[in-house]
């Protein structure tokens, strides 16, 4: 026997079906609000990550430029040129052969 348009179910299961749909549509709601909150959180913490990452970049790129500024300073400063104008300056002179001692 085919339900007719216009003849409607019994009250009960009608009043079921339609506290199940709320109660469906309101789940579906809290789904997508918890969904929604899970990708803004996301792409913050990658924003903030992407920050962090290039204050870290920067920072090692300062770091390797000091490194290398430091290394030039110290060739420089051991340079054999710039060593022997210092023991001049200071009345150094190469050590004569008697004053050199060889261990074997």
């Amino acid at each position: 026997m085919a339900l007719r348009y216009g003849s409607s179910l019994p009250a009960s299961s009608a009043g079921r079906s339609g506290r199940a749909c709320i109660v469906v549509l309101v789940l579906s709601v809290l789904c997508n609000i918890v969904l929604g909150l899970g990708l803004v959180w996301s792409n913050i913490e990658q924003v903030d990550i992407a920050y962090r990452l290039k204050k870290l970049q920067d920072s090692l790129a300062e770091r390797q430029t000091h490194f290398r500024k430091l290394g030039l300073e110290r060739d420089n400063l051991l340079s054999p040129y710039r060593l022997n104008k210092k023991a001049e300056e200071l009345g150094m002179r190469p050590a004569s052969a008697a004053q050199i001692r060889r261990l074997e």
